[in-house]
């Protein structure tokens, strides 16, 4: 229950406009999560904090420990800007109490390849370079008493300004290709590769009306991306898209711009326009039989070539697209 009433405190707090800058947290608050608790050591302010079920988050930087038995942790410092500060700058200072076993820590909040020194009770104990997604991580099982661990910046990253490398943009349709989202549907996969890490892909397409529609690709096995929707190409026209990827570093790169055209189902050769030739293609297998929207000839996909394609063809006469 404490726990509960502590995160609707800060909840409260932070939905203070204009007066309240930041969270203001005394040493006699106690933060649970899971068998860890949290307290600090002199009275410290935060513009957030976040607290999970395994982890809690005090600004940017996030305590995520695993520890075999109920550990203290008891904040020190945490610098207010990890991200701008110098080699040789302390960045997190913390104490920390267990019974024993190996306690492992990973950190959040640092800046990707910077390489960090953590001392223990004033003496070196690790170094850790932080990951792609800015963690740190160290453990510890010699444990007596009370440790003391200080995070000090070693070494900053070289700035990257290389974009991330987007190839074989590719895409692939259902067979035959059908605007209806219970036959048809399209696939688009690209490669793409960093120096340092990928943070994010995105697919940008333009639909027939103009409007836009950003959508994350899904990360595959080395460095594939892809996207298969049923519905986001189901309207009829022209579409274009491209691929956006962003790396850690705000880097970005786009791929060239691909135009390609969803057909009606009544335009059977998907030549832009209804005439004879398409009724002629239904005609050539009429009374043919199949799964449901097993060729385009099966305009109303239910899985005959009979009159009702015909028909529908025929509504739609003299059409353009």
């Amino acid at each position: 229950m404490r726990k509960k009433l502590l995160v609707i405190g800060i909840l409260l707090l932070l939905g203070i406009s204009n007066p309240v800058s930041g969270v203001i947290v005394d040493p006699s608050m106690q933060f649970i999560v899971q068998n860890e608790t949290y307290t600090v050591n002199a009275t410290m302010e935060f513009e957030q904090i976040i607290i999970s079920d395994t982890y809690i988050v005090f600004n940017d930087t996030g305590f995520y420990v695993a520890s075999p038995n109920s550990i203290t942790i008891k904040l020190v410092y945490i610098n207010d800007d990890i991200s701008g500060a110098s080699n040789g700058e302390r960045v997190l200072d913390f104490y920390a109490t267990t019974s024993g076993g190996t306690v492992v820590f990973d950190l959040s909040g640092f800046p990707v390849s910077n390489e960090y020194l953590i001392r223990r009770n004033g003496n070196v104990h690790a170094t850790s370079t932080a990951s792609g997604t800015g963690f740190i991580s160290f453990s510890n099982g010699a444990w007596s008493g009370t440790q003391r661990f200080q995070v000090y910046q070693q070494a900053q990253a070289p700035v990257d300004t290389t974009p991330p490398q987007i190839t074989a943009v590719t895409r692939t349709t259902s067979n035959p290709l059908d605007t209806t989202p219970t036959y048809g549907w399209v696939n688009v996969s690209c490669t793409v590769t960093d120096n340092v890490a990928v943070s994010s892909v995105v697919l940008r397409i333009r639909s027939p009306s103009g409007s836009w529609n950003n959508v994350s690709m899904t990360a595959g096995a080395a460095g594939l991306y892809y996207y298969r929707t049923t519905s986001a190409f189901s309207t009829v026209g022209y579409y274009s898209y491209s691929i956006q990827a962003r790396d850690p570093s705000n880097n970005v790169a786009t791929s060239s711009t691909v135009v390609f055209s969803m057909p009606p189902n009544w335009d059977v050769n998907r030549d832009g326009k209804v005439t004879i030739l398409d009724l002629v293609l239904i005609s050539n297998h009429y009374e043919q039989t199949g799964g449901n929207g097993w060729i385009r000839e099966d305009v109303d996909n239910n899985g005959a070539i009979q009159v009702f394609d015909l028909v529908m063809v025929s509504g739609h006469f003299g059409e353009e697209w």
